[in-house]
C-alpha cells in the first residue's frame, strides 16, 4: 500500500468510527504494549498521559462492547504503577467504582506515565483473556488499556505502538503510521476505535482477499502450519459470505474489514464482534477436521453481520460514551436475535452451510426452546434485558432458568416475520427488504441509533402490518410453547427421530453442547434433553436437567452422577442405548450418585429416543428454500 493510500485509509476509518474524533484538540495518549512475553502469557503496557496538578481519574473498561455485560478482566491486572518524573505516585481505587482509579498529580506536573501489566489466563471459559500461546496471540485492546475518563471514549485519542515476538506476523484494521521489524507504530485514533480493532499476531500466519465492494481480507492465525491448509472450497464459501452480506445490506459500511479466525485448543472458544473485523476462534483443526466448520457454520457470518447490525447502528443505549457505564439490552433480540436469523441463513446462502444443515441446526434450536420451562415464568424481553446476568451462568439449571437462549428465539421470530412479508407479498418483500431500509445511511450519514418504534417503521415501510402487537405478544410471553409459526409457515414441522441428524451427531463428537452459543465441552457428552430430558458428560455428570421430563419428575437434576444404567455401567452408549430400548417396554433404572448417597431411581419414561429434525409439510409452499436461495455470486 503506498503512502496515500495508507493517509486515505486513515482518514476513512477516523471517519466511520464516530464524531469527527480528528478534531479533539486535546495531546492524545501514548500507549506502547510490549508482547514478547506472549508466549507465557505476560503482556506489558506503557501509557504517558496528558495531566495537570491536581486529581486525575484513570479507568479500566468495565462494560466491553459485544459482550453486553460488565466483563472486562480487571482481575488479570498483576501489576499497575503511576510515576511522574520517575517518582511513584499514590492512587487509590473509587469507593463505589472498583474499575476507576484517582491519581494525585504534583505541581509542575503536565504528563503522567502508567505500567500495566496483564497475565493471560489459562484454560477454558468464554472470554478473551485466554489470549496467548507459546505462537499466538489475539489482542483484544480492552485487556491491557486504561484511559483518562475527561473524554468520551469516541473523542478520547490514542496513539498505540505494539512490539511482538520475532517473525511474527499480524493483521488488525488499525491505520499504521510505520514498522520496523516487529515493532508497529499505529496512527491515532479515538479509544472506542482502538478497543474495537482486535489484533492476529503469530507464528503461523496467513491472509486471504475475499473481494467486496470495500476489500475484506480472511486473517488466518494458526497453533500448526498444518491448520492453515484452507480449501479451495472454504475460501469460495468465505467469499461467498461477503458478496450475500453485502447484496443482504445494499453495500458494506466500513472502509476494509479483517475477517479473523485464530485455530489454536490453547486460546479458542471466544468470538466478538466489531465494525471493521469479527475476532472467532475455532479448535486447532477446525478447518482440517470435517465435522467442526459445519458446527460452527454460523459463527463467522453472524458476527460479520454485526458489522452492519450493531456496530454500523447499534441499539439506543448499547453503544455508550464510556466502558463505566451500563449497557440497555432491551433490544438485544434485534441485535442478536436479526443477526443470529440472518448467520445462519447467510451459512446457507454462501455455502458454509447446505440448507440440510441449516434445517437440521433450525430444528436443534426450537427442539430446545421446547425443553426451557423457564420460559413459562421468564420472558423473553426480560433475557435481553437481563442478558448482564445469563453470559456468566452455568450450564447447570439453564433449562430452569432460561440461558442466554434469546438468540435463538429471538431468530425464530425474526424466521415468523420473514414468512408473512413473503406469504402476504405472494414473494415481492421480504426480511432482506428492511435490512436495506434500516442499516441504509441517512443523508449520507450513519444512522442514529434505534428504538423499538424504530423497528417498528422500518417493518412496516417493507409490508403494513400491526408489527408492535406482533413482536410485543412474542416477546412478553410465557407460554411453554416456542414460536414456531415462521418453522410451519416455511413448509416445515418440527419432528423427532430415533437417529441423530448429521449435525447433532457431529457436534457430540466435537464436543460442542449446541448451537446455542459457540461452547465446547472438554469432555465427551450426549444430549438426551428431547427425550428423558437430561444432559450428560461422559462421566454421567448431569450438566442439565429440565423440569417437567421424566428425569427431573425421578429426581435427578444437575450436579448429580449416574452410576450405572439397567444394571450396566454408565457410559456414553449403554445410557443412550436404554433410553431407545424404552420405546419396546425396556425399563429404565438409573443408579445415581448424589454427593454421598447413591440410589436407585426408576424413570416413568417409553417413548424412545427423540432427535429433532424438520419434516416438510407438503400443505404449504417451500418458503424455507426461497429463504436460503443464494442472492449474490461471488467475484472470481
Amino acid at each position: 500500500m503506498n503512502c496515500c493510500k495508507v493517509l486515505l485509509a486513515g482518514f476513512l476509518f477516523l471517519c466511520l468510527m464516530g464524531p469527527d474524533v480528528a478534531a479533539q484538540g486535546a495531546r492524545p495518549s501514548l500507549l506502547s504494549v510490549d508482547a514478547t512475553e506472549a508466549a507465557i502469557g505476560l503482556l506489558h503496557a506503557h501509557f504517558v498521559f496528558p495531566a495537570s496538578p491536581g486529581e486525575i481519574s484513570i479507568a479500566y473498561p468495565k462494560w466491553i462492547p459485544g459482550e453486553h455485560a460488565p466483563t472486562g478482566p480487571i482481575n488479570q491486572v498483576v501489576r499497575l504503577v503511576f510515576t511522574a518524573n520517575g517518582k511513584q505516585l499514590s492512587w487509590r481505587r473509587d469507593e463505589a467504582e472498583p474499575f476507576l482509579f484517582h491519581v494525585q498529580v504534583p505541581a509542575g506536573v503536565n504528563q503522567i506515565e502508567a505500567d500495566l501489566d496483564f497475565a493471560c489466563e489459562i484454560g477454558g471459559g468464554f472470554t478473551p483473556a485466554v489470549c496467548s500461546s507459546h505462537n499466538e496471540l489475539v489482542l483484544n485492546w480492552n485487556l491491557v488499556v486504561i484511559y483518562p475518563t475527561a473524554f468520551p471514549i469516541d473523542r478520547n485519542m490514542f496513539k498505540a505502538s505494539l512490539k511482538l515476538p520475532k517473525g511474527w506476523r499480524f493483521a488488525s484494521p488499525l491505520p499504521i503510521e510505520k514498522q520496523n521489524g516487529d515493532e508497529i507504530q499505529f496512527g491515532m485514533v479515538s479509544l472506542k476505535a482502538l478497543v474495537d480493532s482486535p489484533l492476529l499476531a503469530g507464528e503461523y500466519f496467513e491472509t486471504f482477499p475475499l473481494g467486496g465492494d470495500h476489500p475484506v481480507d480472511l486473517d488466518l492465525l494458526s497453533e500448526t502450519p498444518e491448520g492453515l491448509q484452507i480449501t479451495a472450497e472454504q475460501k469460495r464459501a468465505f467469499a461467498n459470505l461477503v458478496a450475500e452480506a453485502t447484496a443482504l445490506f445494499g453495500g458494506s459500511r466500513y472502509a476494509h474489514y479483517h475477517m479473523q479466525l485464530t485455530l489454536g485448543d490453547s486460546i479458542d472458544h471466544y468470538t466478538v464482534e466489531h465494525f471493521e473485523a469479527s475476532e472467532n476462534r475455532m479448535p486447532a483443526r477446525g478447518l482440517l477436521d470435517p465435522r467442526i466448520l459445519p458446527t460452527s457454520g454460523s459463527l463467522v457470518p453472524h458476527e460479520y453481520i454485526h458489522s452492519w447490525n450493531g456496530k454500523y447502528r447499534p441499539p439506543m443505549n448499547l453503544d455508550n460514551p464510556s466502558y463505566l457505564d451500563p449497557v440497555d439490552g432491551s433490544l438485544l433480540w434485534v441485535y442478536e436475535g436479526l443477526t443470529d436469523y440472518y448467520g445462519n441463513v447467510l451459512a446457507a446462502r454462501s455455502g458454509l452451510w447446505t440448507p440440510e444443515q441449516f434445517r437440521e441446526s433450525l430444528a436443534i434450536d426450537a427442539a430446545q426452546m421446547a425443553t426451557h420451562p423457564g420460559r413459562t415464568w421468564r420472558s423473553l424481553q426480560d433475557t435481553t434485558t437481563g442478558a448482564q446476568l445469563l453470559y456468566n451462568a452455568s450450564t447447570a439449571w439453564s433449562a430452569a432458568r432460561r440461558s442466554t437462549d434469546f438468540y435463538p428465539e429471538s431468530g425464530l421470530v425474526w424466521l415468523d416475520a420473514d414468512t408473512i412479508i413473503r406469504e402476504q407479498s405472494k414473494g415481492a418483500k421480504s426480511l432482506d427488504d428492511f435490512c436495506k431500509i434500516f442499516y441504509a445511511p441517512q443523508d449520507g450519514r450513519r444512522p442514529k441509533p434505534y428504538t423499538f418504534d424504530d423497528v417498528i417503521s422500518a417493518m412496516n415501510m417493507v409490508w403494513p402490518y400491526d408489527w408492535k402487537a406482533f413482536f410485543r405478544q412474542r416477546l412478553d410471553s410465557t407460554s411453554p410453547q416456542p414460536p414456531l409459526d415462521g418453522i410451519e409457515r416455511s413448509g416445515w414441522r418440527l419432528t423427532y427421530s430415533e437417529q441423530k441428524t448429521e449435525l447433532i451427531d457431529q457436534l457430540q463428537q466435537t464436543r460442542k453442547i449446541d448451537l446455542l452459543w459457540p461452547l465446547w465441552e472438554k469432555s465427551d457428552f450426549t444430549d438426551l434433553r428431547y427425550s428423558i430430558g437430561l444432559l450428560l458428560n461422559d462421566d454421567g455428570t448431569v450438566l442439565d436437567s429440565a423440569p417437567g421430563m421424566a428425569a427431573y419428575k425421578a429426581g435427578i437434576v444437575p450436579g448429580m452422577q449416574l452410576i450405572a444404567v439397567n444394571g450396566f455401567k454408565f457410559s456414553l452408549p449403554v445410557v443412550e442405548t436404554a433410553v431407545l430400548k424404552t420405546k419396546t417396554g425396556a425399563p429404565l433404572e438409573m443408579f445415581v450418585a448424589n454427593d454421598a448417597s447413591t440410589y436407585l431411581v426408576k424413570l416413568n419414561y417409553h417413548e424412545g429416543a427423540k432427535y429433532p429434525q424438520l419434516s416438510r409439510d407438503s400443505t404449504h409452499p417451500d418458503i424455507l428454500a426461497a429463504i436460503l436461495a443464494p442472492k449474490a455470486a461471488a467475484k472470481k
